[in-house]
């Protein structure tokens, strides 16, 4: 008889990706090196601090486990926000930030609120502990409505509600009441802030979430700071919280590595500002050349724009992938199935993804000449 996981394992809806590089590459005819990910939301440029921290790396005592709550980051952490060391756990990224939260609070009988749509992980972290998926769609501008949500958070099987702000997939943040009201109208709910953008948008509100006593704040080194292969994320909260996590992560999460790279890009703050900027006057050229071309546009506060191209967006992802650019689609989902995630890259790269788009404009063209 084969072994059989739990019942609601077998239900379980994974993580998707887009196809791989390798994959695409082979498709296209062209080295790997040359396939561009618009889908990850990944920085195009090396980490912040990367030449002190590639300096680091001999230096570093690989052959021993790192220090059993990863420090140093983990103070360096804490005294960035005004806490104390203990409210901070540090995490193999923001993924295990959220199933950690996921395995305290949810579980068999217990329900997770979150927005449609949004970050997909809250609905895998949510279903692998056992739980199951409330979701308040958004409105239509893309905002989440607050009554709703709080409507929905007040059953009693409601354990946790999952934000993220700057939205994925949407890039907008939440109205300047919306987390003060959940947290004073929910004492008994796990309200999480999933702040992965927030370098980026330049906008945050952790002081608030750190005030009250059912506030978690979660945060990633993967995206303003570039170390997403370092795979570097953090939850602050209250001691009791923190401590909570503490106990459920699994010791030695991280590597010597990576925590010297979050500690060098953490120091490293005009390095960050500089980035971001960048980052920032490519999301307006590139906001405006995609608009330029017909694409429906939602303003995006984040590295990603959400759009819905002239074509059918199914069309659009597989012409670009023909030539080794990937970005992200929603064939599934009914209010996103027209639309197109696209990241923020390089201005090289966005330009290669222009120059593929007008390709297709000239290809239809010329087809449709030839119909006639």
């Amino acid at each position: 008889m084969p072994l059989r996981p739990r019942e609601f394992v077998q239900h379980l809806t994974p993580y998707e990706w887009e196809a791989m590089a390798s994959d695409v590459a082979a498709a296209a005819g062209i080295r790997e090196s040359e396939v561009v990910r618009f889908d990850t939301n990944t920085a195009a440029w090396p980490p912040a601090a990367w030449e002190q921290t590639v300096l680091d790396v001999p230096r570093l005592p690989v052959n021993e486990y790192p220090h059993p709550s990863n420090e140093p980051l983990r103070s360096a952490l804490a005294g960035r926000f005004g806490v104390a060391p203990e409210q901070v756990v540090v995490t193999c990224g923001a993924d295990e930030a959220l199933f950690l939260v996921a395995t305290a609070y949810l579980g068999p009988g217990r329900a997770g609120v979150v927005a449609d749509p949004s970050f997909s992980m809250f609905g895998v972290v949510t279903e692998a502990a056992g739980g199951r998926l409330v979701k308040v769609p958004v409105d239509e501008d893309w905002q989440l409505p607050l009554a709703p949500v709080l409507a929905a958070a007040r059953e009693p099987s409601v354990g946790v509600v999952w934000l993220c702000s700057p939205s994925n997939p949407t890039g907008r943040t939440l109205a300047d009441d919306f987390v003060p009201t959940l947290l004073r109208e929910l004492p008994d709910v796990a309200v999480v802030v999933d702040e992965a953008y927030a370098e980026i948008s330049g906008c945050s509100i952790a002081e608030l979430v750190l005030e009250a006593p059912n506030g978690i704040l979660i945060r990633t080194f993967s995206k303003g700071y570039g170390l997403a292969g370092a795979r570097v994320g953090y939850v602050v909260s209250n001691a009791e919280v923190a401590t909570t996590l503490e106990t459920l992560r699994l010791p030695q999460n991280m590597t010597a590595f990576g925590i010297a790279a979050a500690c060098r890009a953490l120091e490293d703050q005009a390095g960050l500002q500089a980035r971001v900027a960048s980052i920032v006057a490519e999301r307006t050229r590139f906001s405006q050349e995609l608009a330029a071309r017909g694409w429906q546009l939602v303003p995006s506060s984040a590295n990603f724009l959400l759009g819905s191209p002239p074509r059918p967006a199914l069309e659009v992802a597989a012409w670009l992938q023909g030539a080794g650019l990937i970005v992200r689609t929603y064939p599934r989902h009914p209010r996103l199935k027209d639309w197109l995630r696209v990241t923020v890259r390089a201005p090289e790269e966005d330009d290669r993804l222009l120059a593929r788009l007008d390709a297709l404009t000239r290809a239809s063209r010329d087809l449709s000449q030839r119909e006639r």
